[in-house]
């Protein structure tokens, strides 16, 4: 109800990320769990790693105009802070998952926020994939994060990233 009452959600009952079509994301429900060592233990152990997380940061979003729209400032703060912990020249980055909701006003603004991060380092274009997993299962709320990152674990994995569904042509605003 609560959703729907501001308007978040997908009519047409597809989350649309960064389309030109985006009109909200589509519910969805999840848990995961992940185990997290200092990879000298884990290889210690003889421990399948499927991934080496490198650095992280976090912040509280800066000043907005409400819930759903994100401070691209902010957002771009935040990845510019945790790229410089872990130490990753962005430039090297492949691929990025984004959250994506697939709204036709937050989509674009977290765009903004990601390309403010980039350009502090290239100018650089069309190079860095992008995709939020909330096109394939929907927006898992609390567990939206941790679906993202079995997503690119699995990704990485099997070498290959998964289409973004129900995406034809980019938000004219991106």
């Amino acid at each position: 109800i609560g959703l729907s009452s501001m308007r978040m959600l997908s009519p047409s009952n597809a989350c649309k990320a960064f389309g030109d079509k985006a009109d909200g994301f589509v519910d969805g429900e999840g848990v995961g769990c992940i185990v997290l060592k200092p990879l000298k233990k884990a290889v210690e152990d003889h421990d399948h790693i499927y991934g080496v997380i490198k650095g992280s940061a976090l912040n509280a979003g800066g000043k907005t105009n409400g819930f759903t729209v994100p401070n691209p400032k902010a957002q771009g703060e935040v990845i510019a802070d945790a790229m410089e912990r872990a130490g990753i020249d962005p430039r090297a980055i492949s691929y990025l998952e984004a959250h994506g909701t697939g709204t036709s006003l937050g989509d674009p603004i977290e765009i903004a926020g990601l390309t403010k991060a980039f350009r502090r380092y290239t100018d650089k274009k069309g190079y860095c994939a992008i995709g939020s997993v909330k096109t394939n299962l929907g927006h898992a709320a609390a567990a939206a994060g941790m679906a993202g990152l079995f997503k690119i674990l699995l990704s990485l994995k099997h070498r290959q990233i998964p289409a973004s569904l129900h995406f034809h042509q980019a938000n004219q605003h991106i």
